[in-house]
């Protein structure tokens, strides 16, 4: 009889700071396939509170996890709450893919959460933007050893540009000649055995 490889079930998990620019990659790379599980948009159709509407993602996020069903979601992940989460999935057998969408300094995520008020979008505390920025950075050396992909993208300028890529246990870094040198990858992310990748690397793909 033939034997063939069974596929995990797999979570896409697009995490960063509020304001970074999560929903503009998300809606750039999030696979049709997957279901979709996003707090705000269980808010908009539901019409609840967000704290109803996080319960109930935490909720859709545990049943595909209990059922080993492959989803995909979005996190600020400033918590390790999620990282459990992604622990428990990896342990399971699940195949994990990250995209990390971030900035190189709060105050632009600030400005941007600013704009999307103003444009009626919902709006997240300056104090809170700032602190959950911080402590989302702080773990993103706790995140890596549980993707089997991940990516790294900064958002500051007028595209993502990927500063960082693992890929099973193969790590590259693509130095932003003005925001990101190597030593502050190295700094983000714990990997200092990261090769250099080649040029054009940098693009948004999966």
């Amino acid at each position: 009889m033939e034997n063939k490889s069974i596929k995990k079930p797999e979570i896409v998990v697009f995490a960063g700071p509020n304001g970074s620019g999560k929903s503009t990659i998300t809606n750039l790379l999030r696979p049709p396939m997957l279901p979709y599980i996003n707090a705000d948009e269980i808010q908009r159709v539901l019409d609840c509170d967000n704290m109803e509407a996080a319960k109930i993602a935490e909720n859709r996020r545990e049943e595909c996890l209990e059922k080993c069903k492959g989803f995909c979601f979005e996190t600020v992940l400033s918590t390790d709450r999620n990282l459990k989460l992604l622990k428990r999935a990896k342990d399971a057998g699940f195949f994990i893919r990250c995209y990390y969408v971030l900035t190189a300094d709060p105050q632009i995520n600030v400005a941007r959460v600013a704009s999307r008020v103003s444009a009626g979008g919902h709006d997240v505390p300056t104090d809170k933007i700032i602190s959950r920025y911080d402590k989302a950075l702080s773990l993103v050396h706790e995140l890596i050893p549980f993707c089997d992909v991940c990516h790294i993208y900064d958002n500051s300028l007028n595209e993502p540009y990927r500063i960082f890529k693992k890929r099973k246990e193969e790590y590259w870094y693509c130095p932003e000649r003005y925001l990101w040198r190597k030593d502050n990858i190295v700094a983000l992310t714990g990997i200092s055995n990261a090769q250099r990748a080649p040029l054009n690397n940098h693009r948004t793909q999966s």
